[in-house]
């Protein structure tokens, strides 16, 4: 899909058989642009995580994923990617899908964590008192 800008002749007029670019698809192409960029730094980011075993610093996962550094603060920014706010938070669909994993297999551990963080469920506990109660009252 080739798109180009429009060529106007001497009048003004413009050319017939060139396409018109809007701001429509301009913005369309950079929010396609903005979305594969996260993407790429999110998984840049889990990556060097890996590698290096600390977090990597802003100039090294813009390196990685050939970005500019002032791109990658920008997305930063971003509510989707923010890894210096938390870390280790980029990492949670991994472990959610190795909790899924090991659910399947039969681990009663992840079993009972995998209903616990997506199904809201937790153990109920009973208390029972079995000794006496005392009131207290002021004179007022």
């Amino acid at each position: 899909m080739n798109k180009t800008t429009a060529k106007k002749n001497k009048g003004g007029r413009t050319k017939k058989g060139s396409q018109r670019v809007t701001d429509e698809q301009i913005a369309e192409k950079r929010n396609i642009t903005w979305e594969t960029n996260q993407k790429l730094l999110q998984e840049a980011y889990v990556r060097l995580l890996q590698q290096l075993k600390r977090c990597p610093t802003i100039t090294e996962v813009a390196q990685e994923v050939n970005l500019s550094v002032k791109t990658v603060k920008l997305h930063v920014k971003e509510l989707k990617f923010q890894p210096l706010e938390n870390p280790l938070r980029v990492l949670t669909p991994d472990v959610l899908a190795s909790i899924y994993t090991a659910a399947r297999k039969g681990s009663s551990p992840s079993q009972k964590l995998w209903m616990q963080i997506m199904e809201g469920w937790h153990e109920k506990s009973e208390m029972e008192h079995t000794g006496g109660v005392k009131i207290i009252r002021d004179n007022i």
